[in-house]
């Protein structure tokens, strides 16, 4: 089970990784602002989890 936590990590820390990327290409603001929720709320996640498994 571990493991699958360390993977599920691993995934959302790519998507992170992805968000950020389009975040230095996108000029809109509604596009950057979409982004940066969906950022935050990833690593939200990540924290959590995180924080579960030390």
């Amino acid at each position: 089970m571990k493991a699958d936590n360390t993977e599920a990590m691993a995934r959302i820390q790519q998507s992170i990784d992805s968000i950020e990327k389009r975040m230095r290409v996108d000029s809109n603001d509604l596009d950057y602002e979409t982004h940066l929720r969906q950022k935050r709320q990833l690593q939200q996640i990540l924290d959590r989890m995180k924080a579960k498994n030390p």
